[in-house]
């Protein structure tokens, strides 16, 4: 199993459905879920078994994936495919947070 971003249109249009590879599960449980917890995030353990995430709450989605990825930049080495995606999933919620397509947006 795994966890993705997965984006679909409300309205049907398909150029907005989207899916992006965040985590193997194991991956994310043995990294992602002890750095979350670590730093009091509440939104990324969440992501851990799925979660729908409404467009008003993505600032603080991307707050919380930027402040894991500050502690990963300043403290893990040899985790580059891990911020790559990381990275990705942060570029891509920017990318739905100043769009104006309607889409229901699914992390887990």
């Amino acid at each position: 199993m795994s966890v993705v971003l997965m984006t679909t249109s409300r309205q049907g249009d398909t150029r907005s459905n989207r899916l992006v590879p965040v985590a193997a599960q194991a991956t994310f449980k043995e990294f992602w879920v002890p750095a979350a917890e670590a730093l009091g995030l509440q939104w990324v353990p969440l992501f851990e078994t799925g979660i729908p995430v409404e467009r008003s709450d993505l600032p603080d989605v991307i707050r919380e994936l930027e402040a894991l990825r500050a502690l990963w930049v300043s403290s893990v080495p040899n985790r580059e495919a891990i911020l790559e995606r990381l990275d990705r999933l942060i570029d891509e919620l920017n990318k739905i947070n100043s769009a104006d397509d309607d889409v229901e947006i699914f992390v887990g």
